[in-house]
């Protein structure tokens, strides 16, 4: 057997937006009827690659089995697909609805040609499991770099310690339509 060499390996690092999504009780949907999940969870990373994702810059970086891993280069670009894929989502036929959670963070990251590296990547990893079905979560680095008229449909959710993390994260919970201006002002009192 060969040995590795070091400089076999090739990594690009990069800083983009990471949006992570995660089919909600995808284990007990695929239980109850594993060739119809199988065929809609297809259908819809078929929809978000080909009809969704290309026109807002975006992409799939990698499949989870029962979620997705996308790469932004705009925030607002990928808030707003998020919210279309989760109306996507909601549109798929089938005996029970596909129900996902979504996050972004704002990620520098190492990528090879097996993976994307990263405590970044981790950190939204752990804020999609923050979020309840059908919702957007986003880290404060994200909010931040919203333009002002789509971070005012934005929720303050507060800081949570997650898993592996030494320091709580700050998050916010996206809304699909704007506060009005009296929601705004109770959100961030």
């Amino acid at each position: 057997m060969t040995p590795l060499r070091a400089d076999a390996f090739t990594e690009e690092r990069r800083t983009r937006v990471i949006v992570l999504l995660d089919v909600v009780e995808s284990v007990r949907l695929m239980e109850g009827d594993e060739p119809g999940f199988i065929r809609r969870w297809q259908q819809f990373m078929r929809q978000a690659r080909d009809q969704v994702l290309p026109p807002r810059g975006g992409r799939i970086l990698k499949s989870t089995g029962d979620g997705l891993m996308l790469e932004f280069h705009d925030t607002g670009a990928a808030v707003g697909t998020s919210f279309e894929l989760l109306r996507l989502c909601g549109e798929a036929a089938g005996a029970e609805p596909l129900r996902l959670r979504i996050a972004a963070h704002v990620a520098q990251f190492v990528a090879d040609e097996f993976d994307i590296y990263g405590s970044d990547v981790n950190l939204a990893a752990r804020l999609v499991k923050l979020a309840a079905p059908g919702e957007l979560y986003v880290s404060h680095a994200v909010r931040e770099l919203l333009d002002p008229d789509l971070a005012t449909r934005s929720r303050d959710a507060g800081t949570h310690q997650v898993r592996h993390f030494s320091q709580p994260v700050r998050a916010w919970r996206m809304l699909p339509e704007p506060l009005t201006s009296e929601a705004a002002a109770s959100s961030s009192a």
